[in-house]
């Protein structure tokens, strides 16, 4: 019995957060068709997915005018690809390719689907020229209706983004100091802060747009993950166990304690004046017995501060304009860079729009009856990695027959045009309430479409046609996935663990500009090391043998640390308006360690990791500025560099 009260609420649950979807599809379905005609429904699909999307965010006219532009360029172009031949050939060689090239990565592989959707299945019914206006005030419509309804849903589900992880973070902080205050640690706090800050990286790389790295939003997040990420390395590299035994140390903790569960509960977005000036007072008045751990800690307290001004000072949707784009991860001023074939981003944009363009010219050259369902079918089979192409794959297909035999007793059930309504109506409630990923949602999708094409054409010769365009696109994104500049899993993990020593090579670089380093660069590196991380931790886990998890496992966590210690580096001197070239012995430290990243660079292979580089011989390198903390640091950095190298000639 509690089994099935179980299922019953889950069911409830899932209803409940499916029902705003099913409504305005519902409600746009509707009145589309009876204001503009049945030639102009073909866009509810798309244009639910938008609300889909946006629901889950803050509310932004400023962001749903933005999609909206882009929405309108792209009804131009499909408009265009159905005039002629030529034009149906270049546009679909063209478009898809520039909205995966400028809109997709690999840690956002899916930014291109909503609007490459739309440049497709607007071409699925092609219209006249007298028809376009129509379609024009069809979009116009849609648009003032999602956005009614996207406000009345943030002002309803009160959907609103009150830093939840960062609260959680510093509740974290506040328990493992308060763990500390009684002689105690616990490495669960550091596992659950280390996925805290995997989320919050997330959460920055999604608010990036063309041209900045971050909103609002997102730049707050950023300066609580590096105050997360310095408290972590303060707790594991330089407090000690006489530090935690000492009782002095003990009351710290606990009076530091409480302050952090007061800004856990008390932050907020108009007036953080107050717990400022509490961090401030504690700072003068409060220190830890070891100056080098004292040093470290005022200077994560510093850092609070401004996180806690600058959460009252930004406008959460607006992007924050001082966080530009280093040009050369700009895809318009770098183009060419970008333009490379062992580009995820590359390979992906060519493959659909050449699979695209083939699918469209041979529908148009061959003028078969419903042909479209080709190209439709390939674009929702075709995804960035092979493998989940294949998942999709089967899940058409399977769905497709499914659907069909649902289909063969509905419409033999329901074969008034007020049937095959309820039946749309139906299957539009079923497709948003299943999971994306399952093979039921092709099923419920492929019942929903074929109550429209019944209408207009014979029941079986539907189906027959509908299995057969589904085969031929299957066929396709096979070859495609198999001989088009495939990507599949492994090999992205491969490129991700070249490209964390390059990040490591890079970081250190900026490091050693001093203050004249690109601020906005070592931003960008920090979030593209995380999201790397993070790729190969999945991939570690799932894919690879006991021997080779073990030596991602060593890996991962000493190229954090390592990453942590250049970071802060970076930031005591900008903040002190350093150049190591004015400090021969810090000159000549960082610079041994740039060396050394770039041999354990060079030494790693496609189908091995090893370990060629040897460090220059231990020297002392005396007092490199007159902070204890500073120079512990850069000692350590040395020290992990050491580390990695001996990791990877085990390997």
């Amino acid at each position: 019995m509690k089994h099935w009260q179980n299922r019953m609420h889950t069911a409830r649950r899932k209803w409940a957060a499916a029902f705003p979807v099913i409504f305005v599809s519902l409600f746009m379905f509707f009145s589309i068709f009876l204001l503009f005609g049945i030639g102009q429904v073909i866009m509810v699909s798309f244009l639910t997915l938008l609300f889909r999307t946006k629901s889950q965010k803050d509310f932004s006219l400023q962001d749903l005018l933005h999609c909206y532009g882009i929405m309108l360029i792209v009804c131009g172009a499909s408009y265009a690809a159905s005039l002629n031949l030529i034009l149906c050939f270049f546009l679909n060689l063209l478009v898809p390719f520039f909205l995966v090239f400028l809109l997709t990565d690999k840690f956002n592989p899916k930014a291109y689907f909503l609007y490459g959707m739309e440049f497709v299945f607007l071409q699925l019914r092609p219209i006249p020229a007298h028809a376009m206006p129509a379609r024009l005030c069809a979009f116009f419509y849609a648009f003032a209706v999602l956005t009614a309804f996207l406000y009345l849903h943030s002002r309803i589900i009160k959907k609103k983004r009150h830093y939840g992880t960062v609260r959680k973070g510093m509740n974290n902080l506040a328990v493992q100091l308060a763990r500390l205050s009684d002689g105690e640690k616990d490495s669960r706090d550091k596992e659950e802060l280390i996925r805290m800050m995997y989320h919050m990286n997330q959460v920055i790389y999604s608010s990036r747009n063309y041209t900045y790295l971050s909103n609002g939003y997102g730049t707050v997040n950023y300066y609580f993950m590096l105050i997360f990420q310095r408290f972590q390395y303060l707790l594991d590299e330089i407090i000690g166990e006489d530090d935690i035994r000492d009782s002095e140390n003990r009351e710290y903790f606990r009076k530091l304690s409480g302050i952090f569960f007061s800004v856990e509960q008390k932050m907020n977005q108009s007036d953080n004046g107050e717990l400022i000036e509490k961090i401030k007072s504690f700072s003068r008045t409060e220190n830890l017995t070891s100056r080098r751990a004292g040093e470290g800690m005022n200077g994560i307290l510093e850092l609070l501060c401004f996180a806690l001004s600058k959460i009252t000072e930004i406008k959460m949707n607006r992007k924050e304009k001082e966080w530009k784009i280093p040009d050369v991860s700009h895809r318009v001023k770098s183009m060419r860079s970008h333009l490379r074939l062992d580009q995820f981003h590359m390979r992906f944009a060519l493959r659909l729009s050449i699979v695209l363009c083939i699918s469209f010219t041979v529908c148009r050259l061959t003028n078969l009856e419903h042909g479209y369902w080709y190209p439709m079918s390939s674009f929702l089979m075709l995804m960035p990695y092979s493998e989940e192409s294949m998942m999709k794959i089967n899940n058409r297909i399977l769905g497709t027959i499914a659907g069909l035999g649902v289909t063969f007793v509905l419409t033999e059930l329901f074969k008034s045009l007020g049937g095959h309504i309820a039946v749309i109506a139906v299957m539009t409630c079923l497709m948003y309430y299943v999971p994306v990923t399952s093979w039921t949602m092709p099923m419920y999708s492929t019942c929903y479409g074929m109550a429209l094409t019944t209408l207009s054409m014979p029941r079986g010769e539907a189906m027959e046609l509908r299995i057969l365009y589904v085969g031929a696109a299957a066929v396709t994104v096979l070859l495609a996935n198999k001989f088009l500049l495939p990507i599949t899993a492994e090999s992205e993990f491969l490129k991700s663990v070249n490209s964390l020593l390059d990040i490591d090579e890079k970081i250190m670089g900026e490091v050693r500009k001093g203050k004249d380093s690109d601020l906005n660069m070592m931003r960008e590196l920090l979030v593209q090391f995380q999201m790397a991380s993070k790729e190969i931790e999945d991939y570690t886990e799932k894919h690879l043998n006991p021997e080779e998890k073990k030596f991602f496992r060593q890996l991962l966590p000493v190229n954090a640390q390592l990453v942590s210690e250049m970071e802060q580096i970076g930031s005591y001197m900008r903040r002190r308006q350093m150049t190591p070239k004015n400090n021969m012995m810090l000159e000549e430290l960082l610079g041994n360690i740039e060396r050394a990243l770039k041999r354990i660079r060079k030494s790693y292979t496609k189908n091995e990791l090893t370990g060629s580089m040897i460090l220059e011989e231990d020297r002392v390198y005396g007092c490199l500025d007159e902070e204890l903390y500073f120079n512990t640091l850069a000692m350590n950095c040395l020290g992990t560099v050491r580390e990695l190298n001996e990791i990877f000639r085990c390997k």
